[in-house]
């Protein structure tokens, strides 16, 4: 496999003159007297015309070049670690002449070098350099370009455990900026939400099939994604995965990656075959609807499914993930997950000594007890089925919130009232009682 060098050049054009084709077809020549300041309109047409003659240098065999604006890449193919060294060192010989004498240099402490291979690591090759202009460049295992980390045997680890921490540090930013109660509505937080995936799939037609195929991979953006979500839609930290990623419309990053890869994939299989095909908008979509069933699928997983939260949405996840009405609120989170303030999820967690109903006695507090039956609240359960129907079923109150605009509002006024005096009464339960509260607060903290 080949290596691959990094040359950053950096520097002006001076006292050069640049040789052009023009629009009457004849050759000119213009005298070049000074640089171009960054970020000016012509700054990249002129540094194309002047560095072209790099990309036109006289490379031998198994050599190539690729450059992306200064970002210089040679690349060398032989059989052998040291027979590619030595035709690697040939390559960039002849690139750092041509550089040299357009008047630029090449910086040595930027220039990176690496060794693509798939030998088992007991036998990769002592630790070696190679000459770059005046200098020797070790080396490495790891390349950074273009924003993706690479590494001798393209597994794309290093990549993962370098972007983690930076949507953790980002996330974690969020935290104050997206507090569970107040703060912005669901539409602001799904904006950061964008900005998380826009971070985590840089780059990912390149490396979507290694995430795919390696769980560990997955997992380590999973884990960041779900906080993400779970900022979206006002929820406890306990809530699964599934669940949050559900309830923010956040489908998984892994299948985000496949879908963009698909995109790129299909859109240089046209332009390369010079034929007709779907325009870049219809590829999308049409790629958009295959990672909509992928998502699917794995959500009607029965241990997926089986969540309240998946349960309710799946019968109508189509439309859950097209609506425009309505907002995901703190309580109306609790009443879809059942992670809350509910006898039976303070017990689980450690906080009631038991999960029975301190409002009717009932022998579980659960989400769907508060519901649908306890006797506490029926006036304010009326008033919800006067709206939304006499099915209190998840899916059918989901259903009837998405068809209807006072059915949502509905749903979310019985949330709110009913939750807010749940909580009112805890309190008040922990005030006459402070022994009943337990030391593992930080389960449901947010």
């Amino acid at each position: 496999m080949p290596p691959y060098l990094r040359n950053i050049v950096g520097a002006y054009l001076s006292n050069r003159s640049i040789k052009y084709i023009g629009r009457d077809g004849l050759t000119h020549m213009r005298t070049v007297n000074c640089g171009v300041p960054q970020g000016s309109v012509l700054g990249p047409i002129l540094w194309n015309l002047a560095y072209d003659a790099v990309l036109d240098v006289s490379l031998p065999y198994g050599v190539h070049i690729v450059c992306y604006a200064d970002d210089t890449v040679v690349m060398a193919e032989e059989n052998t670690f040291d027979n590619t060294l030595r035709l690697a060192e040939i390559g960039v010989a002849s690139v750092v002449t041509k550089i040299h004498e357009l008047g630029l240099r090449v910086a040595p402490h930027k220039t990176e070098a690496i060794w693509f291979h798939k030998l088992p690591r007991r036998l990769e090759p002592p630790s070696s350099s190679i000459r770059v202009d005046e200098f020797d460049v070790q080396v490495g295992k790891y390349l950074k370009y273009l924003g993706l980390i690479l590494d001798s045997r393209w597994g794309f680890e290093e990549h993962f455990e370098r972007l983690v921490p930076r949507i953790q540090n980002f996330a974690g930013a969020m935290h104050a900026l997206l507090p569970n109660i107040r703060g912005p509505q669901e539409g602001v937080r799904r904006v950061y939400a964008e900005v998380v995936r826009s971070m985590a799939l840089y780059g990912a037609p390149v490396w979507s099939e290694r995430l795919s195929s390696v769980k560990r991979l997955r997992a380590k953006l999973n884990s960041v994604q779900r906080k993400m979500a779970i900022r979206v839609v006002r929820g406890y930290r306990t809530i699964s995965f599934e669940a949050a990623t559900v309830l923010a419309r956040f489908p998984p990053l892994d299948i985000l990656a496949a879908m963009d890869a698909r995109v790129y994939a299909e859109t240089r299989t046209i332009c390369a075959s010079d034929r007709e095909g779907l325009q870049p908008e219809g590829l999308r979509k049409r790629a958009h609807r295959q990672a909509l069933i992928e998502w699917r699928l794995r959500l009607e997983e029965e241990r997926n499914a089986r969540q309240r939260a998946v349960g309710a949405i799946l019968p109508n996840l189509e439309a859950w993930l097209a609506r425009k009405r309505g907002n995901i609120t703190f309580r109306l989170t609790q009443v879809l997950t059942g992670h809350g303030c509910f006898g039976e999820y303070l017990f689980r967690i450690g906080r009631e000594v038991t999960p029975r109903c301190h409002h009717c006695g009932g022998d579980q507090d659960t989400a769907q007890h508060t519901l649908e039956d306890c006797p506490a609240w029926e006036s304010e359960r009326r008033v919800l089925i006067n709206n939304v129907g006499g099915d209190l079923s998840p899916p059918a109150v989901i259903a009837a919130m998405l068809a209807k605009d006072r059915a949502w509002k509905a749903a979310a006024s019985f949330c709110e009232t009913v939750m807010l005096k749940k909580e009112a009464a805890e309190r008040d339960l922990e005030r006459a009682n402070p022994a009943r509260r337990r030391k593992r607060r930080g389960h449901d903290s947010n």
